[in-house]
């Protein structure tokens, strides 16, 4: 974690008001770097997991009067430093610290453009009256802030700086119905209300007293590429081996690897493979089913690789540990149930590697989602005059679900579900789970009443408004690395609690920027088939098996049919949404949330995105929102 606090003018509060009682880290011999001078304090600790901390740096040049933190890693700064001609050797820290300084005096912002990795940096700077903080491009790295009285609070952990008695930070309504109509929160403010998280790309900058925010990276859609079949798979696998490369450290590390057999997973663990001498250990989670269970092509990868495979049955005796998971997570998140095959993927992990490369990335590379296929299809479906599409719809609505998971019935019905929302909305309308007249039904008055003044949808339509490339499903892409690419990341942070790191190559900005402009019918072609050049660029780079498999599920876990079968995973529902706990939280009616379960017990509905997602909620605010409450009262009463 790395935090600090300064007022707007650069005046710091003192390190006694900084390390107030139970705030921040409570025993203060655990900081792992510590600046201090004068008024200004600024501190990491260890994230637990020794491959994400050897980047960590703390430099001060008292020539320059500079203070520089880096947080996370710039798995490229031995070549930045090279560029700028600065000196780099067996002294990693003073080295990294002068590479970023250099970078910083010469070229301002524009250095971190080209700071490959997941960062935060904080730079202070005496002799201007400035404060720099960046969050790396594509927001790997957390940085929270709260701004309020002419004070400034960060931190790269949300709890601790929420815990701060300095701090009176309530639930935040609107990103708590972002969470119910999402599963979790798309945008940039958090769960506690005026509590911000600073954007990916992005740098908060104080100089002269005054703050701002504002990008030193965007991704472009524009000028799309002319090249040849050829030219795309030369260029592409040589950006998949560098990215691989600059994240490997397996002469100081035991290296392993996410592997679920599907394209992303499998180019990440091909790839590797021949660059590390040792062995390497993949792991995959299996959940047994017909329409669920894809360990076959994660155990055929790694005996076509040579990894050490790990296999992790996930069962329904499992799901509990979600509990666990709510507890790890900054913000509560729902992934009906990938959350906790995380979770277990990570604790089997621990011990035996001490970093995971994950294909996480490549669905937005290539137009991976299933959501855009549903895109292209709603472009055609609404060329039908309304009259007809809505009975049609609402047809649709009344037929009962089936226990596969990708059925026919199952897509139609959600589909015409979420047909119903605007399409400026763009991917996101696809996974939206309560429409406005449910709403009303599921929140009590108060709390209805409370979000119905806020359009919180508007921030997200917002953001896909800014790409500038040309079509729909650019702009689609634009928005979904700022929007669901945080979901998919805030999962894999569960790996730090196990002392494990997760490394992701397929996030490289350079692939970022270099697949941005490859024109859009390329990934998803005129037969729908989504990555489509994804797979001619691996075709003959991967095995057959996996490059033209079409049964890819994704990840699966069967969840809604759990909860409908399985009494241990029903007892989960019933023993945390009582009657008498969703009364004392006092934000949802008792008997809507009743009566989802009932409807999806009779396999009326597909309730299970909205109950486990209700669950986590309320996990998370009795151990955080309460927790925090009651620790709050108990210092007051100290005092």
């Amino acid at each position: 974690m790395i935090f600090g606090s300064l007022g707007e003018d650069i005046n710091v509060i003192s390190p006694a008001e900084f390390y107030a009682t139970n705030w921040g880290v409570r025993d203060m011999n655990n900081l792992e770097h510590e600046y201090r001078k004068g008024r200004f304090t600024l501190a990491m600790t260890s994230s637990n997991a020794p491959s994400h901390d050897a980047g960590h740096i703390l430099y001060h040049n008292p020539d320059a009067a500079v203070t520089i933190a880096v947080y996370g890693h710039i798995f490229n700064i031995a070549e930045l430093a090279r560029q700028l001609g600065s000196l780099f050797d067996e002294n990693y820290q003073t080295s990294v610290g002068m590479a970023v300084f250099h970078g910083y005096e010469k070229e301002g912002a524009a250095f971190f453009r080209k700071c490959n990795g997941n960062f935060v940096i904080v730079i202070r700077d005496e002799r201007k009256n400035r404060l720099w903080i960046v969050r790396d491009h594509l927001g790997i790295e957390s940085l929270y802030f709260y701004r309020k009285n002419q004070l400034l609070y960060f931190s790269s952990n949300l709890h601790q700086l929420a815990a701060s008695p300095l701090i009176d930070a309530g639930l935040n309504s609107v990103a708590v119905l972002r969470y119910l109509l999402f599963n979790y929160n798309p945008y940039f403010d958090s769960m506690y209300e005026d509590i911000q998280k600073l954007r990916p790309g992005y740098m908060l900058r104080i100089e002269d007293g005054k703050m701002i925010i504002d990008p030193y990276w965007y991704i472009s859609f524009k000028d799309p590429f002319k090249k040849t079949n050829k030219e795309y798979k030369e260029e592409l696998i040589d950006l998949f081996n560098d990215s691989i490369r600059l994240r490997l450290d397996d002469k100081r590390f035991r290296t392993g690897v996410y592997l679920s057999g599907g394209m992303d997973s499998s180019t990440i663990t091909g790839l590797m493979r021949p660059m590390i001498e040792g062995p390497v250990h993949s792991f995959s989670f299996r959940c047994r089913g017909k329409t669920f269970d894809e360990s076959y092509y994660a155990r055929f990868m790694s005996e076509s690789y040579n990894t050490t495979h790990h296999e992790v049955p996930y069962e329904a005796e499992d799901v509990h540990r979600i509990a666990q998971v709510a507890a790890a997570a900054d913000e509560p998140f729902s992934d009906i149930g990938i959350e906790v095959a995380s979770y277990l993927l990570a604790e089997k992990a621990s011990g035996v590697v001490d970093y995971v490369l994950t294909g996480d990335g490549g669905d937005e590379l290539f137009a991976g989602h299933p959501v855009y296929q549903a895109d292209t299809m709603a472009e055609k479906f609404e060329r039908i005059p309304k009259g007809i599409r809505t009975p049609f719809t609402n047809l649709l609505q009344k037929l009962p679900d089936t226990e596969a998971k990708k059925s026919l019935l199952v897509k139609a019905k959600r589909f015409s579900y979420s047909a119903g929302f605007s399409s400026d909305l763009f991917s996101n309308r696809w996974r939206i789970y309560y429409t406005d007249a449910e709403l009303k039904h599921l929140l009590t008055p108060d709390w209805y009443h409370k979000l119905n003044k806020k359009d919180a949808l508007q921030d997200i339509k917002n953001l896909y408004h800014e790409a500038d490339g040309s079509d729909f499903l650019s702009k689609t892409i634009y928005g979904d690395y700022y929007t669901v690419m945080g979901f998919y990341l805030r999962r894999m942070e569960l790996t730090r609690k196990f002392g494990l790191e997760g490394r992701f190559p397929l996030l490289d900005y350079r692939l970022v920027e270099y697949t941005s402009r490859i024109p859009s019918n390329l990934k998803l072609d005129e037969k729908g088939q989504t990555k489509a050049i994804f797979h001619k660029v691996m075709a003959g780079v991967l095995p057959d098996e996996i490059v033209f498999r079409t049964d890819k599920l994704g990840h699966s876990v069967p969840f809604k049919n759990w909860l409908r079968h399985k009494p241990i995973v029903q007892n989960v529902i019933r023993e945390h949404l009582t009657p008498e706990a969703i009364s004392k939280r006092g934000i949802f009616e008792n008997e809507f949330v009743q009566t989802l379960f009932k409807r999806h017990i009779s396999k009326a509905d597909n309730n299970s995105h909205r109950l486990w997602a209700l669950l986590t909620f309320e996990l998370w605010c009795r151990e955080h929102l309460d927790n925090r409450k009651v620790e709050k009262v108990v210092e007051a009463e100290l005092a």
